[in-house]
């Protein structure tokens, strides 16, 4: 990935960025960033940051010891930005699952992207399994899924060999649809349950790389990624042996 430029009006046209950063803070374990962190081999035009991997948790904890909610996620953001630098064409998102926060902490946060341009919170209800499940299945009414463990265990199901990032990426465009068409409350940032606000990212990042970009991704470079996966893990086990 190239290295990232601030910008001000006095940088030289010659050192201003060619691409779009999306700079993202997901709150969930290892499959949230896992799916975003294949987002920065899709195109030139975009850089995909995951502010958790940037600002640390000893970091955070520095600047908010108490580890309020709220101002965790925010002042991490903050920290961030302080660090790398966003300039005007720069998007910052807070993916974040409604089973984890209380609503008036969403809102909070949510209020403050209001204030901030560029600033977007995404929520899934009740977690990020929703939005993956849109990969796969179009009618999320067919699901039996009540919880977020209920969920995690039906998609484990949807492909063999369980859940991959890189196998359900290709399927983007048909989340994006799949629960677009959902949400019927567009205009409100809380989702009903068992939706999902992420095709919004979705959207943003395909309107930067464009379907034929992404189509490229998908054909010569998803395939290279999971070879190279595979090549690892080989060498691991025989490293093991």
């Amino acid at each position: 990935m190239r290295k990232k430029r601030g910008y001000n009006r006095e940088t030289p046209i010659a050192l201003l960025r060619d691409y779009k950063l999306f700079a993202i803070a997901c709150e969930g374990g290892k499959r949230e960033p896992a799916y975003f962190r294949a987002f920065q081999y899709m195109s030139n035009r975009i850089a995909v940051d995951l502010i958790e991997e940037i600002v640390s948790d000893e970091e955070a904890l520095a600047i908010n010891p108490n580890k309020s909610a709220p101002k965790w996620v925010l002042e991490r953001a903050i920290r961030y930005i302080e660090k790398e630098g966003l300039n005007d064409e720069d998007d910052l998102w807070f993916i974040l699952d409604v089973d984890r926060w209380e609503y008036s902490q969403l809102k909070e946060i949510a209020d403050f992207c209001e204030q901030n341009a560029n600033w977007n919170i995404v929520l899934s209800n009740p977690c990020f399994e929703v939005w993956l499940y849109f990969h796969k299945r179009k009618n999320i009414k067919d699901s039996e899924s009540k919880t977020c463990g209920d969920f995690k265990f039906e998609i484990s199901k949807f492909e063999k060999g369980g859940y991959h990032p890189l196998k359900w990426i290709p399927d983007l465009l048909i989340a994006i649809e799949n629960s677009k068409d959902t949400d019927l409350n567009k205009d409100y940032f809380f989702p009903d349950i068992n939706t999902t606000k992420l095709y919004q990212l979705g959207e943003a990042i395909i309107e930067v790389v464009g379907k034929k970009g992404f189509e490229k991704y998908c054909e010569n470079i998803i395939p290279k990624l999971l070879q190279e996966e595979i090549g690892r893990t080989k060498r691991n086990i025989k490293d093991n042996l």
